[in-house]
């Protein structure tokens, strides 16, 4: 089992993770949701700043009731008005400003989403590759418990050690297989997650080859976190929040209604007639209404300021320690490769030498058996790590007009 199943006239249609990446942008749903949020608001943005519509009415004053004749007094009158509604001075403005900042917002959740994902899909394909690579190392140490099963069956025929070897090791070789059937099963689950971020009712073919990712420098890293679309959209919430404060400190403002209306008299030799008037607002009690929406409104624009805030530090602290993780993980994969993988594989066979020459027990080969097992998974790990932690510096350092990742 592997990373799908294909047959080989199929194997140039693996998905490689670029390809993938490239797909689950396009495809999953979270992200056109996010976007016709972004739509909507900006829709929305404009709206909000527009005047009231202008209000018509229609009406009939003082008709008589025992006839309806518009004739019989002069009192009678039929009225056609229009109003126009003008809100306090700057209101419309600062609701401008806040459902502009409100949908950059949400435009910049949009792309931190988008990195979002496509950090998710890379996290899941490492798991996949790390569950294929490590079922594979252990069918190939399966081989070396072969060998060790073969050692002991040779010296029990020749009367040199009993049973318990032998079945000692069949007992290593089942629980080989026991690991290699959990890695499968893990693999799959990490296949399932990628089908399940491209929107595809199964799971790809994946490419098996690791990708090689190119490491910004830390002045590079340090320039991208203030352009992050996650501080950037904490950071438009806030400039929304100070916009909110504006449409609060309007509120003291009168506002302010104007109509006109004609009324057609329709008693013999009576004049028409134009009404005009002005209405507005008294804000002079402001203590238990005005005043109480400004504090309110600033206490929430401190509150965006602080979130703001927050969110810088700990994104900076995470990718501090992203990338002191990447620097250790990198400098334990090297010694792991070079020297303990080598090193278990030589006492490996040293051991099993010893063993079948009579110097050696059953228990020192098991355990210098699970050493090379042990270290082979332990290279593989820390690549699954090394490349997930890259992965999540990407992630962290993600700026908007990429919309995710910064290079591979």
């Amino acid at each position: 089992m592997g990373l799908g199943h294909c047959a080989p006239a199929d194997a140039a249609r693996r998905l490689s993770l670029s390809q993938a990446e490239a797909l689950a942008v396009r495809a999953n749903p979270s992200l056109e949701g996010l976007r016709q949020v972004a739509v909507g608001l900006r829709h929305e943005a404009v709206a909000v700043g527009q005047l009231p519509d202008p209000r018509l009415s229609l009406g009939a004053q003082n008709v008589p009731l025992n006839n309806f004749s518009m004739s019989q007094q002069q009192m009678s009158v039929v009225q056609f008005g229009v109003s126009q509604a003008f809100p306090p001075w700057g209101e419309l403005a600062a609701r401008r400003r806040k459902a502009s900042f409100t949908a950059r917002a949400a435009l910049e959740n949009g792309y931190e989403r988008r990195a979002e994902i496509v950090f998710l899909l890379r996290q899941a394909w490492f798991a996949a590759l790390y569950a294929h690579k490590a079922a594979m190392a252990v069918l190939r140490e399966e081989g070396l418990a072969r060998e060790t099963l073969a050692a002991a069956r040779a010296r029990y025929r020749a009367g040199r050690v009993s049973l318990a070897d032998i079945l000692r090791a069949e007992l290593a070789v089942d629980a080989l297989r026991n690991r290699a059937d959990r890695l499968h099963a893990s693999g799959a689950a990490a296949r399932a997650r990628i089908a399940q971020i491209l929107a595809r009712p199964r799971p790809p073919v994946l490419d098996t080859r690791w990708p090689t990712w190119r490491a910004p420098g830390a002045a590079i890293v340090t320039a991208r976190v203030a352009r992050q679309p996650l501080l950037l959209a904490a950071r438009d919430k806030w400039r929304a929040a100070r916009a909110a404060v504006g449409i609060a400190k309007s509120a003291y403002w009168p506002a302010i209604t104007v109509k006109a209306a004609y009324g057609k008299d329709f008693f013999p030799g009576s004049p028409n007639w134009l009404s005009i008037g002005l209405s507005f607002s008294l804000p002079i009690f402001p203590a238990e209404r005005q005043d109480q929406g400004l504090d309110a409104a600033r206490a929430r624009s401190l509150e965006a300021q602080y979130r703001y805030e927050d969110q810088s530090l700990a994104l900076r602290r995470r990718l501090r320690s992203a990338e002191s993780l990447h620097a250790a993980l990198k400098r334990e994969l090297a010694r792991t490769e070079g020297s303990l993988l080598p090193t278990a594989r030589a006492a490996f066979s040293a051991a099993l030498d010893s063993y079948a020459a009579g110097r050696l027990g059953m228990t020192a080969v098991l355990a210098a058996q699970k050493r090379v097992l042990k270290y082979a998974l332990l290279r593989l790990n820390d690549r699954k790590d090394l490349e997930t932690v890259a992965a999540e510096i990407d992630w962290l350092t993600t700026q908007r007009p990429g919309g995710y990742g910064n290079g591979r």
